[in-house]
């Protein structure tokens, strides 16, 4: 295992397009790590940054408190798990787990022991002989990260490794991992752009957005606490619904409502966004009445309902019980329940209030 720290770190390609801008972040041994952010956000560029496979411009990368930034990817003893699996298609499984290891001249029982130890953990055990054409990509996803177990390396770091996979394979090979983190406790490193996976994956989560770091926490933390709007836009499925419009002390006044939100005291005065999260809407009874709102669209996803509406003139969405009687063109009072809101500057930062609403 190894803690890792990347200490001022950035990446500048000849165009003099900054990928990575003055990263700082320690990762603690045996974490699980997620780098979360939309395409183009420089998350698999840093992943590639500690692996060696992309040289870093300026700043320092060290595991175990060794500085590795420039030592050659062989040196710095880690396995990485690409999105295309990356097996040699001659080889068979057996060949293809035990490839790296004879490479670095083991010795042959302990390269069968290696294997046959990390086939077992993975359950592929009855596929060592067959070629990678022969398995479905699940199998051969399992097969790429039996390669990397068995060079028993300080860390892994996987680069989108499921995006290949159906929606359903995907949900149990993140349990595999999962499970596979909990039983070794290496370090693991994690690249994504699906919050899903970040969200159940990671012990904690790196927000990253045109080549910054927007936030580092936990995910409930992430979920709770967003240090911004993006952070909060992209932490939550269904996204938070925003409404642009100006707080006036007591109350928040939305672009295009004929009435203020009166939404407690110790509210700034000056414009700013109010962030609603779907799950803190809701039309039953007791709650303040938002606004009267009319049903564009309407989901029923067995566990809940998502309904869809125009809040304001902004495009909305509220989580509701799923036992719910909607339909498209009803009309329904929505209601505001106590917490899951938050304001934002104009610059996106949260807003921290005296009474927060979470």
């Amino acid at each position: 295992m190894a803690a890792i720290q990347l200490q001022q770190l950035v990446k500048r390609y000849p165009n003099g397009h900054l990928a990575v801008q003055t990263l700082d972040l320690e990762i603690r041994d045996g974490e699980f790590l997620v780098l979360v952010g939309p395409s183009g956000c420089g998350k698999s560029t840093t992943l590639r940054m500690i692996a060696g496979l992309e040289e870093a411009s300026e700043g320092r990368i060290l595991i175990d408190g060794k500085d590795v930034t420039q030592a050659a990817p062989a040196e710095r003893d880690i396995a990485m798990v690409f999105q295309n699996y990356a097996l040699y298609p001659h080889m068979s499984v057996r060949e293809n787990m035990a490839f790296g290891l004879r490479m670095r001249k083991l010795a042959e029982a302990e390269i069968q022991r290696r294997v046959d130890e990390a086939a077992a953990i993975l359950g592929v055990e009855d596929l060592l002989d067959r070629r990678p054409r022969e398995m479905s990509g699940g199998q051969r996803q399992r097969v790429a990260l039996g390669r990397a177990i068995v060079r028993q390396p300080k860390a892994f770091l996987f680069d989108e490794p499921l995006s290949n996979l159906d929606a359903k394979l995907r949900v149990h090979m993140r349990t595999e991992i999962a499970r596979l983190h909990r039983r070794l406790g290496t370090t693991m490193i994690y690249v994504t752009h699906d919050q899903v996976e970040a969200m159940t994956l990671g012990d904690r989560i790196v927000v990253m957005n045109q080549g910054r770091v927007q936030q580092v926490e936990t995910p409930m933390e992430l979920y709770r606490r967003p240090a911004n709007r993006f952070v909060a836009g992209f932490i939550g499925s269904p996204a938070m619904n925003v409404l642009p419009g100006r707080l006036t002390g007591q109350a928040f006044h939305p672009e295009g409502a004929h009435e203020a939100l009166p939404l407690g005291a110790g509210l700034p005065v000056g414009s700013a966004t109010l962030g609603l999260r779907p799950e803190s809407l809701d039309i039953q009874a007791g709650l303040p009445v938002l606004a009267e709102v009319e049903l564009d669209v309407v989901e029923r996803m067995g566990h809940e309902t998502l309904a869809y509406f125009h809040l304001f003139g902004q495009a909305c969405v509220a989580r509701l019980a799923p036992e719910l009687s909607l339909r498209p063109g009803q009309r329904v009072p929505l209601g505001l329940k106590a917490s899951g809101w938050h304001f934002f500057a104009q610059e996106g930062e949260q807003l921290r209030l005296n009474q927060e609403g979470q």
